[in-house]
């Protein structure tokens, strides 16, 4: 490769990173080990080749850069590495994963490791910039900073005077004591920052679970006086920052800019290091794609264009790193993987933004409203105002990728604006399965939704559901409380959850029971239903108990079943003649037929009448309210009067959206599931089903497609709905919406498209 008279400058902690591979084996296979203290019948851990040493994190950084260096046409600059500190010992364990990888030798992953007795020095490492050789720090292109310490060499500014052209990248364990060198270098810095370094909220982020929440904290971090990256005279960033989120999100902050990706499809990780362990190297990679390409643009190329390209390269490149790991021929080493494959036609640099992308956003400008909107997002609370932060937070961006624009339709036509474009993603999804490519869905299992206000608390549902059963210590069951209108599908959400978890397993650990307190005699059958709960528990299952219209009423009281309920929530343990019958590790779902939300079993607390106050105590609605773990308000599809008016305003577009693609998401899948061979269904027939009064939610959205014609016919329009006189039991059709909306069709020409 030839080499360029230009040269860069690396420097970094020193540190030793050993690597060791591990295997597991049995006494038996192997034949004679010297492994005492063991059984014949063990297994234990064994080296599986030799042990492979580096030189930090810089020398992957080093690596990354040559890997890349092959793959462009530019000439090699000279390459200067000095280190400085004390000397770190690093030892990280690595296995293979169960995964078996044919192709070639990758497949091992860390799984494990142990770092330096030493904390953090206070104060800032020494580098001697005088020394025989110190001509390697003067007239670089550009310098890369690769920090293990915490404290960076204080040298900002003699760098800036020895390299007055350059630019500089720096990757460290801490977002703080970097202000000297955002000083020295301004626009011409880059600070890559992982998310699990981010200290000012660290605590916060373990509860975030959309991106919203996670962007949200990263932000206000980074902002703050202890990291002092934040200008507040001008409102800017003084430098460019880089925030990863891996494996699946990445955040751009700048002086003019914050832009950010995020994997479409996939929500935030609590641990990178996932099921079967983490690929350490995946941090040092991002600062080598940024340098390379600043030595082939002669600039960093930091612009909504470039990052658009960039991020999507990232993310890519990480899902390589994820999915193949690192490589062991006798020995561990850096993952050899072809990453000119993920580039349109091998061609670097060439995602274009020819199409809405539903997963990359720029944010709106750090205005005093925006940071209103990020306090509430980021703050700890969850209440109707948090959900509208959530809702706009992420500027909304248009999405139709088939030629009609929707926002200047919304905005002409009003709420009939908002259902013709609804009503084209659910046409395009229902005969050519593309309708909702450009949408941004938050999904689990089959539950879709573009509302991140509504995923959250079921991503919430899973986290603790997925703790809760993948350990077996738990003795009494999970208390999980589900609140909705009747067909609003609370019984769908917590089993899809259930779904998602028991992929993680080889065998499904779940066993489903539904009981409708409505049903009972007495609370003597709740001992009864128990009984099938604790049998399934000796079968080694962990069973959800549904546990529908809990709060309906007994001996002529509202919520008269819930006393009855409370040893088993407490204490595990139901009672039968005195007895006491232990349980076991179950969950209990509890889904409201009378309170439609959380917040009215709340106002049950604040009854302002004392007698209220004592029924309310008597009946022990606390105790039980006191019992649950998790509670989820599922919201309904009903479509209020008022969002059908001319005068509505956009908030009230937006949740009329919000509801017409919930219904959408239900009839797609209805449709697939009774009407799959139909080749064509009419705009006319979606559209009668789209903007319906239903009476009983998505349970009345099945009935009337599953009762409707099921001939095996080519195109299904209004004639093959069900009738009128059936129909009724379940929906109220809007005849004149529908003829008007007709009229909007014919009049701008969309009939021949939808």
């Amino acid at each position: 490769m030839p080499v360029s008279s230009k040269k860069i400058l690396l420097l970094g902690s020193r540190a030793v990173i050993t690597n060791l591979p591990i295997k597991e084996v049995s006494l038996i296979a192997e034949g004679s080990l010297p492994a005492y203290g063991y059984n014949p019948g063990d297994f234990i851990e064994l080296l599986a080749g030799q042990i492979s040493v580096q030189e930090g994190r810089l020398e992957e950084c080093v690596t990354w850069l040559s890997s890349f260096w092959e793959n462009t046409g530019i000439k090699k600059p000279g390459i200067n590495t000095k280190y400085y500190g004390e000397i770190k010992e690093i030892f990280q364990l690595f296995k293979k994963t169960k995964e078996q990888y044919s192709e070639d030798k990758h497949g091992w992953f860390m799984v494990h490791q142990i770092l330096p007795p030493k904390g953090r020095k206070p104060e800032p490492d020494e580098i001697d910039l005088n020394g025989p050789n110190k001509e390697v720090f003067e007239g670089n292109e550009g310098i890369i900073i690769i920090d293990d310490g915490g404290s960076p060499p204080d040298i900002a500014q003699e760098l800036k005077r020895r390299n007055p052209n350059a630019w500089l990248m720096a990757l460290g364990i801490s977002a703080a004591h970097w202000q000297s060198y955002a000083e020295a270098f301004g626009e011409r810095f880059v600070l890559f920052c992982r998310l699990s370094d981010l200290e000012t909220t660290r605590m916060e982020m373990d509860s975030a679970v959309v991106w919203e929440s996670v962007v949200a904290m990263s932000i206000r971090a980074l902002k703050s006086d202890e990291v002092g990256l934040w200008d507040k005279e001008q409102e800017r960033f003084k430098n460019h920052l880089l925030v990863e989120m891996f494996p699946h999100g990445i955040l751009y902050l700048g002086p003019q800019l914050a832009m950010f990706r995020h994997r479409e499809g996939c929500l935030p990780e609590k641990s990178s290091a996932g099921k079967k362990g983490s690929v350490p190297c995946y941090d040092t990679l991002v600062p080598a794609m940024l340098a390379i390409d600043a030595l082939t643009l002669g600039q960093i190329p930091i612009q909504r264009s470039y990052f658009f390209d960039f991020s999507k390269r990232v993310l890519l490149n990480w899902k390589l790193l994820v999915d193949n790991g690192y490589l062991f021929d006798n020995e561990l080493k850096f993952p050899e993987l072809d990453f000119s494959s993920i580039f349109p036609s091998g061609v670097q640099c060439s995602f274009l933004e020819t199409k809405i992308d539903p997963a990359f956003f720029e944010l709106k400008p750090f205005t005093l409203e925006f940071d209103k909107i990020l306090e509430t997002v980021a703050c700890q609370e969850w209440n109707e105002e948090r959900k509208k932060a959530f809702r706009s937070f992420f500027h909304p961006t248009p999405s139709c990728p088939y030629g009609v624009l929707e926002e200047p339709m919304e905005q002409r036509l009003g709420y009939m604006g908002v259902i013709l474009s609804v009503l084209k993603h659910l046409k395009e999804e229902v005969n050519r399965k593309k309708g909702f490519e450009g949408l941004r869905i938050f999904q689990v299992g089959a539950l879709r939704t573009t509302d991140p206000a509504e995923m959250a608390p079921v991503v919430t549902l899973k986290g603790v559901m997925d703790s809760y059963v993948s350990k077996e210590g738990f003795k009494r069951p999970l208390c999980i409380g589900v609140f909705g209108p009747p067909g609003s599908g609370k019984s769908f959400a917590v089993t899809e959850v259930a779904k998602v978890i028991s992929k993680h397993f080889d065998v499904n650990p779940f066993e489903f029971f539904e009981f409708n307190l409505t049903q009972f005699s007495g609370p003597e059958e709740i001992n009864s239903a128990i009984d099938l709960v604790r049998a399934s528990v000796a079968k080694g299952k962990v069973p959800i108990a549904f546990w529908d219209e809990f709060d309906c009423p007994y001996e002529g009281k509202e919520f008269g079943y819930l006393r009855y309920f409370l040893p088993s929530m407490q204490d595990g343990v139901t009672y039968v003649h005195g007895i006491p019958h232990y349980i076991g590790r179950s969950i209990f779902v509890f889904a409201g037929g009378v309170k439609y939300s959380w917040d009215e079993m709340e106002a049950m607390l604040h009854q302002p009448d004392p007698a209220a106050q004592h029924a309310v105590k008597t009946l022990k609605i606390p105790d039980f309210m006191s019992r649950l773990r998790v509670v989820l308000d599922i919201d309904g599809i009903d479509i209020p009067e008022t969002l059908l008016r001319d005068s509505a305003t956009e908030e009230e577009l937006a949740e009329l959206k919000r509801i017409l693609l919930k219904r959408a998401f239900i009839i797609a899948h209805q449709m697939n599931t009774h009407w799959r061979k139909a080749a064509r269904k009419t705009s006319g027939l979606l559209l009668r089903l789209l903007i319906a009064h239903y009476k009983f939610g998505a349970r009345s959205i099945e009935a009337v497609i599953e009762a409707s014609h099921a001939a095996n016919r080519l195109v299904y329009g209004l004639p093959e709905l069900i009738a009128p006189p059936a129909a009724r039991i379940h929906a109220e059709w809007r005849i004149d919406l529908e003829r008007r909306l007709d009229r909007i069709r014919k009049e701008l020409g969309y009939r021949g498209i939808w």
